[in-house]
């Protein structure tokens, strides 16, 4: 169903599209500081300088000036920075979307973190509170689960994430049944391999390609039967054809066509701007604070990452071209 904020996001999408800046969608890891230890993630191990309050304001107010439409607070844990509440509120105030990753845990004790927050991804990895919590640390699974009853009631658009690994691969259609009970979609991914936060090579829990090739066939047939699944069938399909997940993209001949980087940006706790969190490419990034808020963007459009595997960038590829699957995906789920 078409609802005002569609048509909102629309013209905003037309009035800049031909801008030289268009920085659309913006994923920000505001800091790499997390109150839980994941097996398959480094975050907690990684000391990267954050920006400051006021450095994070100025970039948000820049962003809402060139017409951004989604700003998605990633870490780490977002909530453990004391100004959380005060950020989300101003990107809101910009005209954006807020989105934010988080594991629950601060949100539990604080509900009003949700204030101006439009969209909320809680991170599960199993219906069994055991694994889960042998997954990502005692106590998450009940914290998780009563973050995520709190956004439901709050009546945010609400989504659950899910990281594949060997402890919890036999839990996924019961994980795509605990989303649906809930309300929410679930995102359902294998761990990646080869990428700063993620660690990925221990053969404990690293899923092989055949198996992750087989979670995103199983994805793909979910979703061509109506399941509540965050993705289009196209992009979990593609994945499923993906012959060698030990790498996550590969290279372009010369520059790159994808949208990361003209539409889809990711931008570090420093403050440095990349294409996206997860790309291959021959790249080093210009820093947003330093190299100035043009200079930073238009070079992070000039990178040789040709593709990927994961669903959720592929979808962004296709929304931001226009493409019908990934368009009734977007609107259907806002």
């Amino acid at each position: 169903m078409i609802r005002y904020r569609h048509i909102k996001m629309a013209s905003r999408f037309l009035l800049n599209r031909f801008r030289e800046i268009h920085p659309f969608e913006i994923q920000a890891y505001i800091t790499s500081a997390c109150n839980q230890k994941c097996v398959y993630c480094l975050c907690p191990n990684i000391q990267t300088k954050s920006l400051s309050t006021e450095h994070w304001k100025k970039i948000i107010h820049e962003l809402g000036a060139h017409g951004s439409l989604r700003f998605k607070f990633q870490g780490g844990e977002p909530t453990l920075r004391k100004d959380f509440r005060d950020l989300s509120r101003e990107a809101q105030a910009a005209g954006m979307i807020t989105a934010t990753v988080s594991n629950g845990i601060l949100i539990v004790a604080r509900p009003d973190l949700l204030e101006y927050v439009d969209e909320l991804v809680i991170s599960i990895d199993s219906p069994r509170e055991s694994v889960n919590d042998r997954i990502r640390g005692r106590g998450a699974f009940q914290a998780a689960v009563r973050a995520l009853d709190i956004s439901v009631k709050k009546g945010l658009r609400t989504f659950i994430n899910m990281v594949v690994i060997r402890d919890n691969l036999d839990d996924l259609e019961a994980m795509l049944q605990f989303s649906e009970s809930k309300g929410a979609l679930l995102n359902a991914q294998p761990s990646m391999h080869d990428r700063k936060y993620f660690s990925g090579q221990d053969p404990e829990f690293t899923l092989t390609t055949e198996e992750s090739q087989e979670v995103n066939f199983r994805l793909y047939e979910w979703k061509k039967k109506g399941r509540g699944l965050l993705f289009s069938p196209q992009v979990y399909k593609k994945a499923a054809e993906w012959a060698d997940f030990n790498h996550l993209t590969t290279k372009s001949e010369g520059l790159s066509s994808c949208m990361a980087g003209k539409s889809y940006f990711h931008i570090e706790p420093n403050g440095d701007v990349h294409p996206c969190g997860l790309h291959g490419a021959d790249f080093t990034p210009k820093n947003i604070v330093k190299d100035g808020f043009v200079g930073a963007f238009l070079h992070a459009g000039k990178h040789n990452c040709g593709d990927c595997w994961m669903p959720f960038m592929n979808e962004r590829k296709g929304t931001f071209k226009l493409k019908f699957s990934s368009l009734r995906e977007v609107i259907s789920r806002n």
